[in-house]
């Protein structure tokens, strides 16, 4: 008698991947983009995808981020968009019109959240945020982001009530919540030990970022209430080390 082997199950799958990106892996961060893009174990979601994709040139599992969108099937959504905004950003003063025109035709909360930045930044601010707003009523985490991070530029500080509600779903905005909380507020006040809290949880979900696995070490190493295991050092340590990567 034949015997069948077990199904994979897709949360079971995205368990095992998250594991080995923890652990330095850019292969499994590839594939973790994959599940995003397919909804495969978790939602479907461009902004899941692009950030595992990005994370995955960090950690040496591609060249450039880019090569896996151009790598995707000619005709897929997300490959689609990607593709329409880097083409937007190289001749946004020539002929804009035609990429607005294709984002009017894609009833997508991305292609909305896309169009709404766009517009925001032709000069109508009012219509464009409206527009990422529907975008985030519609489940979209790019456009959420978006509305948490109110300036690109960096002059403005995110919204930590914003952040925390957010987080569970777009596990990004752990290390932005750490950021805020280690970084001085506008009265020099800083909470390290909540940041420190914040980054580990980013680190759970492996989307902490260089800077923030060195904060929670330097946090550590100067006596700071953290607690943390040999498995949770090395771990931050070949996030700020990647394996492979030399400092000049």
């Amino acid at each position: 008698m034949e015997q069948k082997s077990a199904e994979t199950v897709p949360q079971d799958s995205v368990l095992s991947l998250l594991n080995q990106a923890r652990w330095g892996d850019g292969s499994a961060y590839l594939k973790l983009a994959d599940c995003y893009r397919d909804g495969f174990g978790v939602k479907k979601d461009f902004f899941g995808m692009i950030t595992m994709a990005s994370i995955a040139e960090s950690r040496g599992g591609i060249n450039r981020m880019e090569d896996y969108i151009y790598g995707m099937p000619d005709g897929n959504e997300y490959k689609t968009l990607f593709l329409l905004m880097d083409g937007y950003k190289s001749y946004l003063q020539e002929n804009p019109d035609s990429v607005e025109q294709v984002l009017c035709n894609n009833d997508s909360p991305e292609a909305k959240t896309l169009l709404g930045m766009i517009t925001v930044d032709k000069g109508d601010t009012l219509s464009g945020k409206n527009m990422i707003k529907e975008a985030a009523e519609q489940g979209c985490s790019l456009a959420e982001m978006l509305l948490t991070v109110p300036d690109r530029k960096g002059r403005l500080r995110a919204d930590a009530t914003k952040l925390s509600m957010i987080a569970d779903r777009i596990p990004l905005a752990y290390s932005m919540h750490g950021d805020l909380y280690y970084e001085p507020d506008e009265n020099g006040q800083t909470d390290k030990k909540f940041a420190v809290e914040c980054y580990m949880k980013a680190e759970e979900h492996a989307v902490l970022e260089p800077r923030g696995a060195e904060r929670v070490l330097g946090y550590y190493k100067n006596g700071g209430n953290a607690q943390l295991t040999e498995d949770d050092i090395k771990r931050l340590e070949l996030i700020v080390q990647p394996k492979g990567v030399e400092t000049e």
